[in-house]
């Protein structure tokens, strides 16, 4: 079992200074021995999906000029990376390669036309995309869009069980503003409540356009436990806590750039721990917790795992 672990102090700055010895991992409440440990680790395979909504049309530019650092900080040396879009359909721009400019080139060259937005369907292929590398591959799907689905044939659960079970890590830079939403009344602090789960509270930190931080892992465990689809406009917010991942705001191709370079430091900064599970596990979810000895280091990581098929 492959864990990539992202560790960050107080202000929410990496930490490249940890040993294997700091950390302790556990499956289902029982502490497991570490097999591997690096930092950086296996190469990479990114795909990369882009809404081409007419929707988001206004920073076309800005996705547009976003290749360099895409290509520069997120596939880096050793990646390859795949480009799809999604409107009203789902278009494989450029299947996997290591080539940066032909990767440049295909976001360079994707229009917005059309005003559907199929998230679902696009998530869906980029995990199918993903499967078919190797396994020694970490696998990343990285999504640039809107935080909202419409009529797509795939279901958000199913489709990220399927990338936990994949070792796939989900990151977002969400083009729309979901502020309003999150921060209830608009003071900035008023937790979002949805039925059934526990309410999702500010945390201490913001992201890269400001914007607090909300734990979306309640909804995220409900999400990967179930294969339900219960969150409305918070799709890739779900998504990314239920795997591993972030989510960034992106407004404008300041935020967009930022963004994109965290994900690449943290993508490339995560340190792999990997494990030999039970050979047969329980049915159904199983969590998996990473700590560390040292104080004040906030890790992130995969919640957990499944010990059966999606039914």
């Amino acid at each position: 079992m492959v864990v990539p672990v992202t560790a960050t102090d107080a202000t929410g700055e990496l930490v490249f200074d940890l040993t294997q010895n700091d950390f302790h991992i556990f499956d289902n409440g029982v502490e497991q021995k570490i097999d591997h440990w690096d930092l950086g680790g296996d190469p990479l395979a990114v795909a990369l999906l882009i809404e081409t909504s007419s929707r988001v049309r206004a920073i076309a530019p800005a996705i547009h000029s976003m290749s360099s650092i895409f290509t520069e900080t997120v596939m880096a040396l050793s990646g390859e990376a795949a480009v799809i879009t999604y409107d009203s359909g789902v278009e494989v721009h450029q299947t996997f390669t290591q080539d940066h400019f032909l990767v440049g080139a295909a976001i360079a060259d994707v229009r917005f036309q059309v005003p559907a937005r199929k998230l679902y369907d696009g998530m869906a292929k980029a995990v199918e995309l993903l499967e078919a590398q190797p396994s020694t591959y970490r696998r990343i799907l990285l999504v640039i869009g809107e935080s909202q689905d419409e009529k797509s044939a795939a279901k958000l659960g199913e489709i990220v069980r399927e990338a936990a079970e994949a070792n796939i890590s989900i990151y977002a830079v969400g083009l729309s503003s979901i502020g309003a939403d999150l921060r209830g009344n608009g003071n900035g602090d008023a937790p979002l409540n949805l039925p059934g789960l526990p309410p999702m509270v500010a945390t201490p930190c913001v992201d890269v356009s400001g914007h607090g931080c909300f734990d979306f892992m309640s909804p995220a465990m409900w999400i990967l436990e179930r294969g339900a689809d219960v969150i409305k406009n918070h799709h890739l917010e779900v998504a990314a806590a239920a795997t591993g991942g972030i989510h960034y705001h992106g407004f404008h191709d300041n935020t967009i750039r930022d963004a994109l370079d965290r994900i690449g430091a943290e993508i490339h900064g995560q340190y792999i721990i990997s494990y030999a599970p039970s050979p047969d596990p329980r049915p159904g979810f199983n969590e998996i917790k990473v700590t560390v000895s040292r104080p004040n280091v906030k890790l992130r990581t995969r919640p957990g795992y499944f010990g059966s098929p999606i039914q």
